[in-house]
């Protein structure tokens, strides 16, 4: 409108020159921003080439690293498989090492006869043993002075001999070190190994036996070298781990498990010799003879000492060391008696044993075909049996078993000991050699290692190198990226200039267009816009007048809702106390009579917790008598003792004659008396718990009885509410109208009369709306008016409900105050039914069934379920009768009556007549058919009291 105006004034051409103006300076800044944007294009392209040297220079970088990985990567192989190589040769130098270690071990082990020291022998010992032998097995002063040389000879002291060590300690007797000394010279191993002499494994057991057997081979090559001394032994002993076991069954046999005593036998030797024999036998030697050399111990077992709690345990060094001795003493110092010869020296039996000197009396075995074998065995009393035994009488099962891992124990030779000489240098050599390859190899891992340095290096800068490029690459690709939006931003800047000059050159065009068509189209808009405007005005008034009749017919609209809403209310409560208020008209009783449950659930209420605090402080109290009992006997018995005190106090008085001053007696009788009065006390107490407790019992009984009488009281008034509400039920009957018809009818009017003035209401405001529709303005009026005139019915129809609700509120609290006042005439006419009923139903129960015949009887089933709760008829006779047909059952119970079927009182028993009210046949009606009809079909009776209440009445109507 305001642009039509001023097209029709002098301001059009300013508004043209002003249009004029824009186009000039649009087209000025659109030739410079076509400039700009030639300027971006030109950064663009060369930031486009500054970003393509940028990803070309990454490109060749990352190749670059790629190059430096590739050797890095070589670089390390060469590092793991030179590590590879120094470790190899680093394995070859201990093994080679090891190896060159166990043959040093074997030579020295070849120096030392493997720990086992040869038997030394004086020069002249064969033919001083012949001369002993020859001279009737005489130790002559020279043979005594070879055995003491003998001694010497193996590193013992010839003025001490070996059969007695010596001990010493230097800590306090807790540790003892042996004073005997011989050649032997023990290994490490030896040392370090403990062994327990009575309990040896198998493999240490072998061991001392190799160890005995080589020895005494040592001694039996001295005498063999020569053919004097070879005369003298036979042969050598030989060992093997089933020669070793036989050895262990010898001496179970004969000696741990035979009861053999050692010191004193009928024999008066410590040998077993049958024992012996019989256990090879068994094991299958067949042999007279087995020898024995015996020892009674280990000469540096620390039990021999006999120091009570001494536990020192012995090494393989200290048994060995004790075998070694033990044989140079059974060979150098066998004298059985010292008076003879001075420690013993001399040759004797166990010095032939050992040479198996088949001219001696102790010869082992000298059978060629036989072969020798020698054990070592420590028994439980810890002496040592040096046996000896031959195969030759043997089965070839036990030949194959001692055979099995024989060897023949033997001093090394000079030849073993130069070849494991050689053997040891030639693996030093082998180690020296290893040690320089393992040099070597470690050398190449240093080298590999450098050389993986370097790579990691180059490997680095080149990464550094690679990282610099793609920062560049970013870079350029952020100036490349910033010039095309410069180039996108220019361009923008053109179109939007050259869509505004287009704009403006279009409203110039149309400035510039007819002015006489726009005055024309103002003058037609301004008329437009008057007619609009009254029309709208006029429309405003009626509808501010229709708001008003609706708020106000809203308002009156909700009100009535409440009224209604109020008086539903009111109507369910008077129902609910008209209900009550008919059972009390029944039984002449009032409201609370017949609301039993509300008049007693507070009083079981009560008692239930009356009962509670009676239990719980019955409860209480028996914990309280039975901690008091307690008490008591726990006092009784202290009396009982103080009783017992006393009377012993009181008797050491008397046989005293100082009764009356002993301290005694006095301090007993006190405390007796103490607690003889502690014990009345609780006993007074007890008494007076026991009559709380009592009282307790009685206060809980009497609450249990209230409790009983209370749930009894409202059990029974349940049950006679029940029974009235079916009586009530029956009294609802059309023939007994509870309520008068008049006022029935006033209700049904007033309904009608609002549910009129409601309708005549509605139609006139549909009337209202529909007249709207045509006029506006006759439609305001006549809304208007329509809500007046609904407003008043609604009024109208308030009041009247008012009233009605008064009128009821007077009715109700006359039946209150009157709950007796019953229609008299509808209560007789009930009762001489009920009579009439009640005969007919005694009389005609029988004929039932026939009676009934052809019709459905639903009250049959209804009497077994409400059977002790019914004390009347309950059914409602309209509904009987319409179950069964109408008039029908009217008919069908006469003739039933009048054919005899249904037996009236005249024809009774004399007895029956007495017990029942007479009635006048005559005087019986339809409605007492009936009623009778009810009755029989339900099976009901009435109880005593209602019986007598009606025969009564009907008596005093006769």
């Amino acid at each position: 409108m305001d642009a039509l105006k001023n097209n029709g004034s002098n301001d059009n051409v300013t508004a043209t020159a002003q249009l004029q103006s824009t186009i000039s300076q649009l087209q000025k800044q659109l030739a410079n921003d076509k400039q700009a944007a030639q300027n971006a294009q030109q950064m663009l392209e060369s930031a486009q080439q500054n970003y393509d040297h940028a990803t070309a220079a990454q490109k060749a970088a990352e190749e670059k690293v790629n190059q430096t990985k590739a050797a890095l990567a070589k670089a390390q192989q060469a590092v793991t498989t030179a590590q590879a190589n120094a470790d190899a040769a680093q394995q070859k130098v201990a093994t080679a090492k090891a190896d060159a270690l166990k043959a040093l071990e074997t030579y020295n082990n070849y120096k030392n006869d493997n720990g086992v020291p040869t038997v030394k022998t004086p020069s002249d010992i064969v033919q001083q043993y012949e001369s002993y032998i020859n001279g009737n097995r005489y130790n002559s002063p020279q043979v005594k002075s070879d055995c003491a040389e003998g001694i010497a000879l193996n590193g013992g002291d010839p003025a001490k001999g070996l059969m007695s060590t010596g001990w010493t300690s230097t800590d306090g007797d807790k540790t003892w070190t042996p004073l005997l000394k011989t050649n032997y010279q023990a290994t490490a191993q030896d040392k370090a190994e403990k062994v327990d002499p009575r309990n040896m494994t198998a493999a240490q057991q072998t061991e001392i036996t190799k160890f005995a057997a080589q020895i005494v081979n040592s001694f039996r090559d001295s005498f063999q070298s020569t053919a004097a001394g070879a005369a003298h032994s036979y042969g050598k002993v030989k060992v093997s781990p089933y020669a070793t076991e036989l050895g262990n069954q010898v001496i179970d046999g004969a000696y741990n498990n035979s009861g053999w005593n050692k010191s004193s036998n009928a024999t008066g030797s410590p040998h077993n010799e049958n024992g012996m024999v019989t256990a090879a036998n068994k094991a299958g030697l067949n042999t007279g003879f087995v020898g024995e050399n015996l020892s009674t111990g280990l000469l540096l077992d620390p039990a021999s000492l006999h120091i009570a709690g001494l536990k020192q345990s012995m090494s393989m060094a200290d048994v060995k060391q004790s075998i070694y001795a033990g044989i140079l003493a059974m060979i150098y110092q066998d004298v059985e008696n010292a008076a003879d010869a001075p420690l013993y020296y001399g040759f004797g039996g166990h010095t032939e044993a050992f040479l198996n000197d088949p001219k001696g009396m102790n010869g082992i075995s000298y059978d060629d075909n036989g072969n020798q074998y020698m054990t070592v065995t420590i028994d439980k009393d810890g002496w040592v049996h040096y046996n000896f035994f031959d195969d030759g009488h043997a089965n070839a099962e036990v030949k194959n078993k001692l055979a099995q891992g024989a060897t023949t124990p033997e001093n090394v030779s000079a030849a073993q000991i130069n070849n494991a000489h050689n053997d040891y240098l030639q693996k030093e050599g082998a180690v020296t050699t290893a040690q320089t390859a393992a040099t070597a190899a470690q050398n190449g891992v240093t080298t590999a290692q450098a050389n993986l340095a370097t790579a990691q290096i180059a490997v680095n800068n080149a990464t550094a190198a690679q990282q610099q490029a793609a920062n560049e690459a970013l870079n350029q690709k952020a100036v490349m990226e910033n010039a095309q939006a410069a180039v996108n931003l220019a361009n923008d800047k053109i179109n939007d200039l050259q869509a505004k000059l287009a704009k403006v050159q279009a409203d110039l065009n149309a400035m510039n267009g007819s002015v006489q068509d726009k005055a024309r189209q103002l003058a037609q808009a301004q008329t437009n816009l008057a007619a609009a405007q009254q029309k709208l005005n006029a429309s405003k008034k009626v509808q501010a007048s229709r708001d008003a009749a609706v708020n106000e017919a809203n308002a009156k609209l909700n009100q009535l809702q409440q009224n209604v809403q109020a008086k539903q209310n009111k109507k369910k409560e008077y129902s609910q106390l008209n209900s009550q208020i008919r059972l009390a008209e029944v039984f002449g009783t009032s409201l609370a009579a017949v609301s039993p449950q509300s008049n007693y659930e507070k009083a079981i209420s009560d008692a239930k917790k009356a009962v509670a605090s009676a239990q719980q402080k019955l409860s209480d109290d028996t914990q309280i008598y039975k901690a008091s009992q307690a008490k008591l006997q726990e006092l009784t018995a202290t009396v009982s003792q103080l009783q017992t005190i006393y009377e012993a106090a009181l008797s050491n008085a008397k046989k005293s004659d100082a009764v009356q001053n002993d301290a005694a007696v006095k301090k007993a009788k006190t405390a007796l008396a103490a607690a003889q009065l502690k014990v009345q006390v609780e006993t007074g107490k007890l008494t007076q718990l026991k009559g709380t407790l009592d009282k307790d019992q009685t206060t809980l009984d009497v609450a249990n009885g209230d409790l009983t009488k209370a749930q009894e009281k409202l059990n029974s008034l349940q049950g006679e509410l029940k029974r009235a509400q079916i009586t009530l039920d029956g009294l609802s009957h059309p023939y007994i109208p509870s309520t008068p018809i008049a006022e029935e009818t006033t209700s049904e009017d007033e309904t009608a009369t609002s549910s009129n003035a409601t309708n005549g209401a509605s139609s006139a405001t549909d009337q209202t709306e529909t007249n709207s529709t045509s006029d506006d303005n006759a439609s305001t009026t006549s809304a208007v008016a329509n809500d007046a005139s609904q407003n008043e019915t609604q009024e109208a129809n308030v009041t009247t409900e008012a009233n009605n609700e008064e009128n009821d509120q007077q009715v109700l609290t006359s039946k209150v105050q009157n709950p007796g006042s019953l229609n008299r005439a509808s209560e007789e006419a009930s009762v001489k039914s009920e009579i009439a009923a009640q005969i007919a139903a005694r009389n005609a129960h029988a004929a039932n069934d026939n009676m009934m015949a052809g019709f459905d009887d639903p009250y049959d089933n209804y009497y077994d379920l409400q059977q002790e709760a019914a004390s009347i008829p309950s059914a409602p006779l309209e509904g009987y009768t319409r179950q069964l047909g109408g008039e029908k059952i009217n008919a069908k119970l006469e003739a039933a009556i009048k054919s005899g079927q249904i037996k009236l009182p005249s024809s009774n028993t004399k007895s029956e007549a007495k017990k029942q009210p007479k009635v006048n046949k005559d005087s019986l009606t339809a409605m007492t058919v009936v009623a009778a009809g009810a009755a029989l079909a339900t099976g009901a009776s009435l109880n005593k009291k209602r019986k007598n209440k009606v025969a009564k009445k009907l008596e005093d109507n006769e």
